[in-house]
């Protein structure tokens, strides 16, 4: 159940692996359905909203210890630690080898950008202090967007034209 937690704070938070390491559960509130992190790079603190999905994923946890995740021993990760555990449980899942808690935080933002988020959402809810990180998920969004908007509408002028009449 563990490492679908650890999966789960990866993709839905979009923290980095030294923020998510830290997790106390005091920094989840089930009422308000919000976490508050306190990010160890650029000690910013963000608010993030707890998506139904990963109230679905820390619901059923154990809560009587500090730290979310936590090791066999039930001490928190080290930073360290939770890559190495991030390969062990990529592999029990029979993922490709190099899934990684950086690439999860990634996919977060390239699934934000896709869906319409600005580029200053990006950035207060990845903690991006410099809007050249963000623009890198919304330029890559926006260029597929624009495409295909661009592509429906050629195909829809061509349809249009082959089912009018000729124009001699």
């Amino acid at each position: 159940m563990r490492r679908y937690c650890g999966y789960g704070l990866a993709l839905w938070l979009g923290n980095r692996r030294s923020d998510l390491a830290k997790i106390k559960w005091s920094d989840i509130n089930f009422q308000s359905r919000t976490a508050t992190i306190t990010t160890k790079k650029g000690d910013k603190t963000l608010v993030l909203p707890l998506t139904p999905m990963m109230l679905e994923i820390l619901e059923p946890l154990d809560k009587s210890k500090e730290f979310v995740l936590i090791n066999a021993y039930g001490n928190p990760f080290s930073e360290k630690s939770l890559t190495g555990m991030m390969a062990h449980w990529t592999k029990l899942a029979e993922m490709p080898s190099g899934c990684t808690l950086h690439g999860l935080r990634k996919t977060l933002g390239k699934l934000l950008a896709e869906s319409g988020s600005t580029t200053r959402q990006l950035m207060e809810t990845l903690g991006h202090d410099d809007i050249q990180h963000a623009e890198l998920y919304s330029r890559e969004a926006e260029q597929r967007r624009l495409a295909k908007d661009a592509m429906t509408r050629l195909t829809r002028k061509v349809s249009i034209r082959n089912t009018s009449k000729p124009l001699a």
